[in-house]
């Protein structure tokens, strides 16, 4: 799959949305203008193929973005697309729209629907190795296999441990009937 790039160099698939196909790009919204018949509206579909971007004011070269919206320069002048047309900024409205950006939030848009592509990717890489038989994160299985050794170990240890009680009580019981034996004078 190729990535499509809208004038301004804006890639079509992170910086434009699908949903909303008549929402240009954050950094290049000052190159389109508003309104179903206005001659430089913006199509997600046309994206790198007939995007009307600045369309009278410069074509889609002419199309810089920046963190204000973006502009159209065409012959040393700057224009912004406000409506249905394009306004000409002249010095003090320069000076002030480069005053008031807010690089900060964009920017932090931007890393958000990055990170969240790339997740997305990495995620149906996963699933189509696990689909494939390859799973790349195995899970730990613990197989316990009785050994015949272990089995007969246990099986012997239970015996002696109950002929040694026998053996035990065996003598405990002798031991009280010595006891007796002697104090009742049963053995001469």
């Amino acid at each position: 799959m190729t990535n499509v790039t809208c004038c301004g160099n804006q890639d079509r698939a992170t910086e434009a949305s699908e949903t909303h196909p008549n929402r240009p790009p954050n950094d290049t919204r000052n190159c389109y203008t508003r309104g179903n018949d206005s001659p430089a509206r913006f199509d997600w579909n046309q994206c790198g193929l007939n995007d009307r971007a600045c369309q009278g004011k410069g074509e889609c070269d002419a199309c810089i973005p920046d963190s204000s919206g973006g502009y159209c320069d065409h012959g040393g002048k700057i224009f912004v697309a406000r409506g249905n047309g394009f306004q000409s900024l002249e010095g003090d409205q320069i000076i002030d729209r480069l005053r008031t950006r807010g690089d900060g939030r964009r920017t932090d848009l931007r890393v958000r629907r990055r990170e969240r592509d790339l997740e997305r990717k990495m995620e149906n890489r996963v699933r189509e190795m696990q689909i494939m038989g390859r799973d790349p994160f195995p899970t730990k299985q613990t197989i316990t296999t009785v050994t015949p050794s272990s089995t007969t170990q246990s099986f012997i240890g239970s015996y002696m441990n109950s002929i040694a009680l026998g053996l035990g009580i065996l003598l405990l019981l002798a031991s009280f009937g010595l006891e007796y034996a002697k104090k009742n004078k049963l053995l001469k």
